[in-house]
């Protein structure tokens, strides 16, 4: 285990809050969700309004777009494979009737070159943006892997380039909503952001290959989602635009394919097998985090973090009182470190 992973921050407030998610459970889907925010039936309900989902060729990316369509919603699949994402519409639109309408735009969250390039071609078809669900992620590589700029493959693509596409949308975003339509941001993070301890920004971000511990590396990504979030909603509270961080729950998905043995341990083993979801389940709380009237009033009580179709109360270090000051010092590095990205 890496000295930035303790075992009171591994026990009590990883493993408890994923006790806890299992044992709450409430078995929703993601198209229970829908049908419970907008309506049985209501298939026109999302008509006029704009998603940009990241990593949508897959897994629950995939399931949060396929919703979304449904209920004719216009989405963009930000995606590495156009090819392979233009043929999955395709094959949800012959399985069931969906009526919104789509684009498929290229990205690599892994070169932040391309990220000014994808908003650029998003900005070309005129359109709102009404939700922005950072969603695409990298978990536990057994080795260190660097992105195009050689940063460390899970802070580049969980943060950095997803913190530099939000911040090209945010005037798009702040359009939106000025003309009275709703605008949100949803970042997936993970119970994994209360697996460390503690985070030295000045150490560790950008992570360095020859401390690389792949389950410590996640866990400080995903807590750089909840950080992101919470300083956005900082930001944004005059806008009007709503911030989510979501932890989905423990699910096979892509991410697993290359992942360590930590991580291997949580997807394979009996202790954790009773709360697993699948792929339905595990989009459910982004689908509610994107479609819910509640949110903004939740995030007015002070919510940042959301698992099980609700509210939820983070743990670890980058739950409200713990760092707070990380929250502006994650953003100052970040903007340096993208500056002549955009």
């Amino acid at each position: 285990m890496s000295s930035r992973i303790s075992l009171k921050s591994y026990i009590v407030d990883f493993c408890g809050m994923l006790l806890h998610e299992g044992a709450t459970n409430p078995q929703l889907t993601s198209e229970r969700v829908a049908e419970k925010c907008l309506g049985r039936g209501n298939f026109s309900a999302l008509k006029g309004r704009v998603a940009i989902v990241t990593g949508s060729s897959g897994s629950l990316g995939l399931e949060h777009a396929r919703i979304l369509l449904k209920y004719d919603c216009h989405v963009v699949f930000a995606v590495r494979s156009p090819g392979k994402a233009t043929a999955l519409i395709e094959d949800m639109k012959a399985r069931e009737e969906m009526s919104g309408s789509s684009s498929v735009l290229f990205v690599d969250l892994d070169d932040l070159s391309s990220i000014r390039p994808f908003v650029d071609s998003f900005l070309k078809l005129g359109l709102p943006l009404n939700y922005l669900v950072n969603n695409a992620g990298v978990m536990t590589p057994k080795q260190f892997r660097a992105s195009k700029q050689g940063f460390e493959t899970q802070f580049a693509t969980n943060h950095l380039a997803h913190f530099l596409l939000t911040e090209l949308l945010m005037p798009k975003l702040r359009e939106t909503r000025r003309s009275g339509a709703v605008a949100r941001i949803v970042i997936l993070s993970s119970a994994g952001s209360a697996l460390c301890k503690n985070v030295d920004m000045d150490r560790c971000v950008p992570p360095a290959p020859e401390a690389y511990n792949g389950t410590a590396e996640y866990g400080i990504s995903k807590a750089m989602n909840l950080f992101h979030c919470r300083e956005l909603q900082r930001r944004c509270a005059t806008d009007g635009i709503s911030c989510c961080a979501v932890h989905p729950g423990v699910i096979h998905t892509g991410l697993t394919r290359e992942g360590n043995a930590d991580s291997t341990v949580l997807y394979d083993s009996i202790l954790f097998k009773w709360m697993h979801k699948d792929v339905p389940q595990g989009a459910a709380t982004q689908v509610y985090c994107t479609l819910s009237d509640q949110v903004p009033s939740e995030i007015e009580h002070g919510t940042c973090f959301w698992y099980n179709c609700g509210p939820q109360k983070a743990a670890g270090v980058a739950a409200p009182g713990v760092r707070d000051d990380l929250c502006g010092k994650l953003w100052r590095i970040s903007e340096a470190l993208v500056e002549k990205f955009r």
